[in-house]
């Protein structure tokens, strides 16, 4: 999952280390896994659930590069159970807005 600068704010509050929670691909930052699943996850839930990343909010929506639309994400087994709303899929686009932006600002940092 795709990780805001306040999304990391929120969990760091919490009292997690960027390190514990935080991995970087291509200057985009994201949740790490462990042992295929999310560091937060126990193996039966989300143990900062209340205070989970926008992308997790959303989820199972997640944006189609192909088709430039929100879609709900078919290896969800429970997506039958999720509204696809212009509301959510405007959030969706916004989050991705966010994300892109932060994206740009870390390469410009990277470059200075």
């Amino acid at each position: 999952m795709v990780l805001t600068s306040h999304d990391i704010e929120t969990i760091e509050k919490l009292g997690y280390e960027v390190k514990f929670f935080v991995s970087e691909r291509n200057r985009w930052l994201q949740l790490k896994n462990k042992k295929g699943r999310c560091v937060f996850h126990n193996g039966t839930l989300c143990t900062i659930y209340d205070h989970r990343p926008e992308g997790c909010v959303l989820y199972p929506i997640v944006y189609d590069k192909d088709h430039r639309c929100a879609i709900l994400d078919s290896d969800c087994p429970q997506r039958h159970c999720f509204l696809l709303s212009n509301t959510k899929s405007k959030q969706l686009f916004t989050l991705i807005s966010i994300l892109e932006k932060e994206r740009v600002e870390r390469k410009k940092e990277k470059k200075m």
